[in-house]
């Protein structure tokens, strides 16, 4: 549990570009803090502009509009880090995998995006705008514009979290942000969109055991999810012949037949959604569903 008076740094960055070598162009953040009445936004936007040593790339300038020249009359990226480090007892990023490189506070990090992801699997976007229209946090505030400029995305992040912090304890988010999360579908190749209690089970035994995936730190998610949906599926499987077995241990008029028929209807139909795997007891055939007479 959060110590009372625990800050929360809710941080963003704009940089010269997606792939490295990149740099700070803008930095931003939003402290949210533990007061005795619950967390609240203790103090922001801040935001201050980073003067990279590199040029900015065309995709990068279309999405945050700071140009070279502007970039030019800002702070070392160093001395941009020294002022998110101190103080907080965790960073928090809407994208912790990308920001938390740049700003190497060390600090423990929680990462909004994932977190959403968990609490609210079913957004249409979990981009940080989409989740605060989503989740109804309020209405088109003048601290959220100009939008993709890190002092607004700070806070609109930060508002995000007070949301999750409704439902989420700050270790448990921390634990979320630390690990791959899971997908409900399928975001590339030729199974795109499919759920992945739908994926073919010789696809899902590629993706685990003879695809490049494994080692491919983008991937992570992907490999995550497939390893705890086939998870998922062994312990239906599992579940379901115990249930057959039990079953022709027991008379079909015994109260505890016709419970375990129920019982072994709803692992019947879950498992029904899924191709047939190694585990489903009818294709291994542990036995009928009837009982014994």
């Amino acid at each position: 549990m959060a110590e009372p008076l625990t800050l929360i740094r809710v941080t963003d960055t704009e940089t010269t570009g997606i792939t490295d070598p990149k740099e700070l162009v803008e930095i931003g953040c939003t402290d949210v803090r533990l007061f005795p009445t619950g967390w609240a936004i203790e103090s922001g936007p801040h935001a201050r502009l980073v003067n990279p040593g590199m040029p900015i790339t065309p995709g990068a300038r279309a999405a945050h509009h700071i140009t070279d020249e502007e970039a030019a009359s800002g702070m070392p990226p160093d001395h941009a880090r020294a002022l998110i480090s101190p103080g907080p007892d965790y960073i928090c990023c809407h994208n912790l995998a990308y920001d938390a490189p740049l700003l190497r506070t060390g600090k423990p990090g929680i990462c909004t995006f994932k977190c959403a992801k968990e609490t609210y699997p079913n957004l249409e976007s979990h981009k940080n705008g989409a989740i605060w229209y989503a989740l109804g946090l309020g209405g088109g505030a003048k601290q959220m514009e100009p939008v993709h400029r890190a002092g607004p995305d700070s806070w609109t992040t930060a508002h995000i979290l007070l949301d999750l912090l409704r439902v989420l304890p700050v270790e448990t988010m921390v634990e979320i942000s630390a690990s791959p999360i899971r997908l409900l579908k399928m975001p590339f190749g030729k199974h795109v969109g499919i759920s992945f209690s739908e994926l073919p089970t010789d696809y899902m035994d590629w993706i685990l055991h003879k695809s490049d995936m494994r080692n491919e730190p983008d991937k992570a998610d992907v490999v995550h999810t497939a390893r705890l949906d086939v998870m998922r599926h062994a312990r239906l499987a599992l579940a379901r012949t115990l249930v057959l077995l039990a079953m022709r241990l027991l008379r079909s008029d015994d109260w505890a037949f016709e419970r375990l028929w129920w019982v072994n209807d709803s692992l019947k139909m879950q498992l029904a959604r899924h191709p047939r795997a190694p585990g489903d007891p009818d294709r291994h055939g542990a036995g009928g569903e009837n009982g014994k007479h």
